[in-house]
C-alpha cells in the first residue's frame, strides 16, 4: 500500500455453501482476520447481499451533495462536508457490510456461478470455490468478470491462501467504492493520501496504537484513526503552505504574543474547534489546549503531523468489540 485510502474500517466475508459443516468451520478459521457471515440458503444470500449494495459506497452525487447539516463545513471544490466521512465510525452497521463472498460451485438448487451471475453488478469481491484446479467452468467465470478468483475447496493450502485472499480483497473493495473520492488526494490541504511517505508513518502508527480503521478528516485535514475498543486518536497533518497559513492569520486577527512566538517555530500546530482548525478571537484566553507538537515527515513535500488522544473534537465511534459482543449475543 504505497497511498492512503479516504477510509478503510473491518468489513464481513460472506461465505455461501450448502455444506453446513464447512460454513461452521469457517468462523473458527478465519474469525482473527475478517469479519464472518455463513450463509446456506442461496435466496437468502443473494437478498442480503442486493440490500447490502443499497448502503454501499460513496457515489459521485454523494460526494458532491451540498452540506446538509448546520455547522458542516465542504470544501469549495468536491462541497464534501468535513463530518461525513468520519460520521460513519458511528454506526455499527459498517461492520456488517460485505466486501467479499466466498461461494461454492456445487450446490443443488443452483451453481456458484449462476449465483455470482445475479451480483454481477455488485461492487463485493467474489471468490469461486471449486472442484479441482483448472475447472473450465470457473475459468469462464473469471473470464466473464463474475469473480475476481478461483480457488480449489481440497487444496490443503487453502486457509492459508484465503486468509491472505480475503485481506487483499478487501483493500480492493475500499478502493473501488471510494473511488469518486479521488479528487481529495489532488488537494492541496489533503494531498497527504497519495503520498507514500505518509503511508509508510501511517502503517507504523496504526500497528503500534492498534488502529483497525481509519477515516479522512477534510478541515482541518487529518485522519482519525479508531481501535478495537472504540479509542479515537486523531492524526492532524498540515502542508507547508498550511502551517504558513496558520501563523499568518493568527498575527492578522491580532492573536496572543506568546501564541504567535510558539506558531513562528513551525513546531506546533493549531486546531481550534472553529472550521478551520485556525486561531479566532474567541480563543485569546484559551489556545494554549489547542496547540500540539508535530514532527515532520518528509515525502512528495514536507508534512507536519501532531497527534490528539483525549478530548476529540466531537469525534466518536462505535467500536468493533461491542459489534463482535452484539453479534455473539445474538448468535447464542
Amino acid at each position: 500500500m504505497s497511498t492512503l485510502l479516504p477510509l478503510y474500517h473491518p468489513t464481513t466475508c460472506l461465505v455461501i455453501d450448502d455444506d453446513r459443516l464447512y460454513l461452521d468451520s469457517f468462523d473458527y478459521n478465519y474469525a482473527d482476520v475478517t469479519l464472518c457471515a455463513t450463509e446456506h440458503r442461496l435466496e437468502q444470500a443473494i437478498e442480503r447481499l442486493l440490500k447490502d449494495a443499497e448502503r454501499t459506497g460513496l457515489t459521485i452525487e454523494e460526494a458532491n451533495r451540498a452540506p446538509v447539516d448546520e455547522g458542516e463545513i465542504a470544501d469549495p471544490i468536491i462541497r464534501l462536508p468535513a463530518s461525513r466521512i468520519a460520521a460513519m465510525a458511528r454506526d455499527p452497521a459498517r461492520f456488517s457490510r460485505v466486501s467479499v463472498v466466498v461461494v461454492d460451485f456445487a450446490m443443488p438448487s443452483m451453481t456458484g456461478v449462476e449465483l455470482l451471475r445475479k451480483i454481477k453488478h455488485l461492487p463485493v469481491k467474489k471468490v469461486l470455490l471449486t472442484g479441482k484446479t483448472g475447472d473450465s467452468t470457473a475459468v469462464a467465470a473469471f473470464n466473464e468478470g463474475l469473480i475476481n478468483l478461483f480457488l480449489v475447496k481440497q487444496d490443503p493450502d487453502l486457509p492459508d491462501k484465503l486468509r491472505r485472499i480475503i485481506g487483499e480483497l478487501q483493500h480492493r473493495y475500499f478502493k473501488d467504492i471510494t473511488a469518486p473520492l479521488d479528487p481529495i488526494a489532488k488537494l492541496e490541504d489533503t494531498a497527504f493520501l497519495d503520498d507514500p511517505a505518509i503511508a509508510n508513518w501511517y502503517r507504523k502508527f496504526a500497528e503500534r496504537i492498534g488502529a483497525v480503521e481509519h477515516y479522512l478528516l477534510p478541515s482541518p485535514p487529518g485522519l482519525m484513526l479508531v481501535d478495537e475498543t472504540g479509542q479515537v486518536t486523531v492524526a492532524w497533518i498540515n502542508s507547508r503552505d498550511r502551517m504558513r497559513a496558520q501563523l499568518e492569520i493568527a498575527i492578522d486577527v491580532g492573536a496572543p504574543s506568546a501564541l504567535v512566538k510558539e506558531l513562528r517555530t513551525g513546531e506546533k500546530i493549531l486546531t481550534c474547534p472553529t472550521p478551520t482548525g485556525f486561531y479566532q478571537k474567541k480563543h485569546a484566553s484559551d489556545w494554549q489546549k489547542y496547540l500540539l507538537p508535530c514532527e515532520e515527515i518528509r515525502g512528495n513535500t514536507s508534512w507536519k503531523v501532531a497527534i490528539q488522544r483525549d478530548q476529540a473534537p466531537g469525534l466518536s465511534a462505535v467500536s468493533l468489540r461491542q459489534y463482535r459482543r452484539s453479534q455473539t449475543r445474538r448468535a447464542s
